[in-house]
C-alpha cells in the first residue's frame, strides 16, 4: 500500500485497520481449517476470531487463544 503523501511503503502498525483485518482473516482462517472445513459458517467463524482477538489485545494473558 503506498502513501499519497509520500513515496515509500506504509509499514501497517499492529493496531492499523489493515492489520486489524488481516490478523482477523487469519484467525478465522485457522478455524475453519481446525473445525473441519465447515460450509456456511464463515460469518461465525469470523466472529470467533474477532472476539478472541479482541479479548487478546484487552487482557494479555488471553494472547494464547488467538495464536
Amino acid at each position: 500500500m503506498k502513501n499519497h503523501h509520500h513515496n515509500g511503503p506504509i509499514s501497517p502498525d499492529s493496531n492499523s485497520r489493515e492489520q486489524i483485518h488481516e490478523d482477523i482473516a487469519k484467525r478465522a482462517y485457522e478455524l475453519w481449517v481446525s473445525q473441519g472445513k465447515p460450509e456456511h459458517q464463515a460469518h461465525a467463524l469470523w466472529l470467533e476470531a474477532e472476539r478472541e482477538l479482541v479479548a487478546a489485545r484487552t487482557d494479555p494473558d488471553e494472547a494464547d487463544l488467538a495464536g
